[in-house]
């Protein structure tokens, strides 16, 4: 039979290692809540990063909205605009310089909650972007319905403003034809462009109703297949063409009173972290 003292050392030997074991176990779980905490914490951070990132970037497409679109002079600005909403709220601070050589730099900073005391802030930079004199804004005719009095195998109408000059309408008939688009609803346009063939002459038009067409006033060609017109306010526009089976590779529309003053090309887009 074991002795006393003997069974006592294995006892004591026993609660040894098991003190020891649960002093491990406690430092592993320890070091694994630590260790998620911090993911969680860094991946807070993170997600507060890039939304001051995609803030700062709001600002720049602002700033392009205003000195094309909204016409604003190089110079505006915006300081602690709000931006976003709830969890995801910050505000950005953007200004557009003229470097005097024919481009504009954008920057924009982004911030978390704003720029008092950001807890995250993002910058985003556009360098010399190139600056041209404004065209005549987007072309209103890729959108539209199109139909023709008729056409010539897959040459059908809906290929006068698809937007590729390798494709087209072409008429199955020669004198009396006509081309026509809709917009869904009224616009202005004062301006149209198309590449044809075979026509001997044409005659601009436009309705409100589809029903009553009357023809543009002070139409004047351009080099380019443009013709400038008095602007108008329909919904239809009509190509009225003659010819031996005439062709459009494409009709297009414009409002140039609308148009952008200028221009901006993309410039060196760059981000501080």
């Amino acid at each position: 039979m074991m002795n006393a003292g003997v069974a006592k050392e294995r006892t004591g030997a026993a609660l040894i290692f098991v003190f020891i074991t649960l002093i491990s176990l406690t430092v592993v779980v320890l070091a694994f809540v630590t260790m998620v905490h911090y993911e969680i914490r860094s991946s807070a951070a993170g997600l507060r990063n890039m939304q001051a990132f995609y803030i700062a970037e709001a600002g720049i497409a602002k700033a392009r909205w205003a000195l094309t679109i909204g016409q604003e002079p190089v110079g505006w600005g915006e300081e602690d605009e709000p931006f976003g909403e709830g969890p995801y709220e910050g505000t950005y601070t953007v200004t557009t310089v003229d470097n005097g050589d024919g481009t504009y730099t954008i920057e924009s900073e982004g911030y978390i909650p704003d720029d008092n005391d950001p807890i995250a802030k993002r910058k985003a930079v556009q360098r010399n972007i190139q600056v041209s004199a404004g065209g005549d804004g987007p072309n209103l005719s890729l959108t539209a319905v199109a139909s023709a009095s008729s056409a010539q195998g897959g040459n059908t109408a809906n290929k006068s403003n698809d937007g590729l000059s390798n494709t087209k309408w072409k008429s199955n008939i020669s004198n009396g034809s006509w081309l026509k688009h809709d917009f869904a609803s009224q616009i202005d346009f004062d301006k149209i462009v198309f590449d044809g063939n075979q026509i001997a002459s044409y005659q601009i038009q436009y309705s409100t109703d589809n029903v009553a067409y009357q023809p543009v006033s002070n139409p004047v060609e351009s080099p380019g297949g443009a013709v400038s017109f008095d602007s108008v306010t329909a919904r239809y526009l009509k190509l009225n063409v003659n010819g031996n089976r005439p062709e459009v590779n494409e009709l297009e529309a414009y409002d140039t009173g609308s148009a952008p003053g200028v221009s901006l090309g993309l410039g060196k887009f760059v981000t501080f972290w």
